[in-house]
């Protein structure tokens, strides 16, 4: 009986065992090429995600340091916990400073909001000189500022912490609108401006106001490389609430017509001023300020 014999085993393509496989200098050369762009493409793409979700460092600059309050200047102060939670716990820190009985503005307050560096620490001395003119004053940290809760500032939440303090002080310590100056300094000022767009206080001061976001983010060289049209998520520009507001305007900047404070300036509608703060002694500024309340006051 005939025994029947298989072939021997083959590898694929027929290449006999133990025969060296070669990989061609082009395969290789191919295979190096996409693994490199496949690297540089997560790279691309990892720098595109850190640029999106750290953006406000770009924008923002707070501490959360208090090494001064109004009592530094012998101001009587309280310290103000507000915006509570669900579950009982305050998110923002805040600074009454209450007018003298009898001052020239007694039944009338200021809402100041402060610039996008430093604390409430920082403003001290601007809390003081608008104390001095005989109106109240009340000032916050937004989220991610001093002592008020959060992580880092955003644009939404700092809108939104404006709004609580605006509730906190119509709501809470029952002050009509007709009775409140909104202030805002540097970035304050596009918070400034939404409120005055949403509830139409007596009036607006707006000093130094902020560049847009964009025009900050464009200083960055990784903006530049980055589709920053698809990855901004702040816009810090106030022109459109400059325009749908109704309120009395006063614009305080330090530079010429080519300034951010003259650009809104001529974007906001009437009544409006500006006043320059350049060579411009104490004296004139507080007299610009008086005049300015006793105009949306009385």
């Amino acid at each position: 009986m005939a025994e029947s014999v298989r072939p021997a085993a083959k590898t694929p393509n027929n290449v006999p065992p133990g025969t060296p496989i070669m990989v061609s200098g082009r395969w290789l050369l191919a295979a190096f090429v996409l693994s490199l762009a496949a690297a540089l493409v997560c790279g691309y793409l990892t720098l595109c995600l850190l640029f999106w979700q750290g953006q406000w460092q770009l924008l923002y600059h707070p501490s959360r340091t208090i090494t001064a309050t109004p009592a530094s200047d012998g101001l009587s102060f309280d310290d103000i916990r507000f915006d509570v939670t669900d579950t009982g716990q305050p998110q923002l820190d805040g600074w009454w400073i209450p007018a003298p009985a009898g001052s020239a503005y007694a039944d009338a307050t200021v809402l100041y909001l402060h610039g996008a560096s430093g604390s409430l620490s920082d403003t001290v001395p601007e809390l003081a000189r608008l104390h001095a003119l005989g109106i109240s004053v009340f000032a916050i940290d937004y989220r991610g500022f001093g002592r008020s809760a959060g992580a880092h500032p955003t644009e939404r939440m700092s809108t939104a912490d404006a709004q609580a303090a605006w509730k906190y002080l119509t709501d809470t310590r029952g002050i009509p609108a007709r009775s409140l100056v909104v202030y805002g300094d540097g970035v304050g000022a596009t918070f400034a401006a939404h409120l005055a767009a949403e509830f139409a206080p007596a009036g607006v001061i707006l000093e130094d106001p902020n560049l847009p976001a964009r025009q900050i983010l464009l200083g960055d060289a990784r903006a530049r490389i980055v589709p920053l049209i698809l990855l901004q998520n702040e816009t810090l520009d106030p022109t459109a609430d400059l325009k749908s507001a109704h309120a009395p305007w006063l614009f305080i900047g330090r530079s010429d017509k080519t300034g951010r404070a003259h650009q809104l300036f001529v974007a906001s509608g009437y009544p409006k001023e500006y006043f320059d703060l350049r060579g411009a002694s104490s004296d004139t500024v507080n007299t610009t300020l008086r005049r300015f309340f006793d105009e949306v006051f009385h």
